[in-house]
């Protein structure tokens, strides 16, 4: 019965994946308030799933510290893979919580097992109970509001209005005008082309994004040849039926708020052009959400920058 050893660190990944489903149903959201942005979600939740093969391997896992390190993380990486071939989670989501529960992992096993020891397993099994006892009690304390902005910068060598002309309705950027990144490959969308709308007499900016992402904004502050502001209404905005928009994009923890460009003449052919986007996290974990945030955000908008310093400079050589 030596292969019973193993089973815990698949029940340990089905008790993480039938959390995670908890934490989807609205209903009992609504009443237990277990959510996802959550020091119990990120950091007691990856505890449990961690702890579960251990106590399920007790006298294999405590002659062996190679499996105190491994089982939890197995488990871990099980969990993983059954949110993603499930669709609850995408790989974008899962890169933000890999952190924390990968690290819990791999040092829960290694400071958990001599308390294990001598210890009675019966009592132990109530830890299975944490997360759903601590994440209605985190619940009872306020979130922090703090409102955030990225800044990029790029030097394009076209004079103030050509690069005007491409900024309030950017033509197509093509395949090739177009590097993308790591964050792409994994769900990050990418910018394709705006265009002006006017819908029940509201005129839009319409931004046009891969697979089908459209967010619609209207113009908050104009100064000609200087400086355009966006505002982004993400009640109209159109989103992607992927995990990603729903729990980033469509949630009431990040919202994205505005975007900006301010233009800079330093030279008789070259300007300064400046990308700026305002987020508010609304969570107890802003410190870790602002992390990812920065990282996702700086690298959408060098990207959009090199992309428009193609696709000008290019329309100024044909021209």
């Amino acid at each position: 019965m030596k292969h019973l050893q193993y089973l815990g660190i698949l029940l340990g990944a089905i008790y993480g994946y039938c959390f995670r489903l908890i934490c989807e149903n609205e209903s009992v959201n609504d009443v237990y308030d277990l959510n996802i942005y959550s020091i119990s979600f990120i950091w007691i939740l990856p505890i449990v799933v961690s702890i579960i093969p251990i106590l399920f391997a007790r006298k294999e896992i405590l002659e062996s510290k190679w499996k105190q390190f491994v089982f939890p993380t197995l488990s871990v990486l099980l969990f993983f893979i059954f949110t993603l071939s499930s669709g609850i989670e995408d790989w974008l989501c899962i890169l933000i919580v890999s952190f924390p529960f990968l690290i819990t992992a791999g040092v829960v096993g290694f400071l958990l097992a001599p308390f294990i020891k001598n210890r009675s397993t019966n009592k132990l099994y109530s830890i299975v109970l944490l997360p759903v006892i601590l994440s209605p009690i985190e619940s009872l304390f306020p979130n922090n509001t703090e409102q955030y902005t990225v800044e990029s910068k790029i030097v394009i060598e076209a004079n103030l209005q050509s690069v005007w002309d491409n900024l309030i309705e950017v033509p197509e950027i093509k395949d090739n005008e177009y590097e993308k990144g790591f964050f792409n490959h994994i769900g990050v969308p990418r910018p394709i082309k705006s265009e002006l709308k006017t819908i029940n007499g509201t005129e839009y900016r319409i931004g046009i994004f891969s697979d089908g992402l459209k967010l619609y904004e209207t113009i908050s502050q104009l100064d000609t040849l200087e400086f355009i502001e966006f505002e982004i209404h993400m009640d109209e905005s159109k989103l992607r039926d992927l995990p990603t928009d729903k729990h980033l994009l469509n949630s009431n923890y990040f919202k994205l708020e505005n975007i900006s460009y301010e233009l800079k003449e330093i030279g008789p052919n070259n300007t300064e052009l400046t990308l700026k986007c305002e987020y508010k996290l609304n969570s107890k974990m802003n410190g870790y959400a602002n992390f990812w945030a920065d990282k996702i955000i700086t690298d959408f908008e060098s990207r959009l920058l090199q992309s428009l310093k193609v696709k000008i400079e290019k329309s100024k050589v044909k021209m």
